[in-house]
């Protein structure tokens, strides 16, 4: 359990690449999963998990206001179920991608409790009540105190459940949900194709 909380913690810190701080692409799902994966002790279910959620979230960007789904928690959470709750494969990776849709919301209510404290921080900064780096190095900390408490309600209640009730799935949703997971390369380079023959409009 305490390689599991380990992996958790640098779940979480990978996932600050996505807008807080870098942004040197090792949030991305390919890195995470392989990272995670390796961690694990299933670097090549890592890979494959990345490289699936990869090819879901190439459209995805954080841009402004924008808060996707988290493909760096899709491809973790994804891993961490299939290595240590017996899920198999496809619907580790279906959770996983429910957990990064889920936690886009816990993102907007981030922001919108750092908009809420934005003049309270202004004053402060005028006033040298506080520094720039401190403000920062409590963002930071927040985030990432927010995702760790968000994996680790994934692993003590979304993993479990889906643990104990994986075994009493009828075999046709296996197979559907078997079929579904291979067809997502293919509905990804399908999408990434139409990206890179689209045109740009004329004024």
């Amino acid at each position: 359990m305490v390689g599991l909380l380990l992996i958790c913690a640098v779940l979480a810190v990978l996932e600050l690449d996505t807008t807080y701080w870098g942004q040197v692409l090792i949030s991305r799902p390919i890195v995470v999963g392989s990272v995670i994966g390796f961690l694990s002790g299933n670097f090549f279910l890592g890979l494959q998990l990345g490289i699936f959620t990869e090819l879901i979230y190439l459209d995805f960007m954080p841009i402004g206001g924008v808060t996707p789904p988290s493909g760096a928690l899709s491809s973790g959470i994804a891993v961490i179920m299939a290595q240590y709750f017996g899920l198999d494969i496809y619907f580790a990776f279906f959770v996983g991608i429910i957990g990064g849709l889920a936690f886009s919301f816990v993102e907007k209510e981030l922001r919108r409790l750092r908009t809420r404290n934005l003049p309270q921080i202004e004053h402060e900064l005028k006033t040298n009540a506080t520094s720039a780096g401190k403000v920062i190095l409590q963002s930071l900390l927040l985030q990432f105190l927010a995702v760790y408490a968000f994996l680790l309600v994934c692993i003590s209640v979304i993993g479990p459940a889906f643990g104990s009730i994986s075994a009493k799935i009828p075999e046709h949703l296996h197979i559907a949900f078997k079929f579904s997971y291979f067809v997502v390369p293919w509905i990804g380079l399908a999408g990434l194709l139409l990206s890179f023959s689209a045109k740009p409009k004329s004024d």
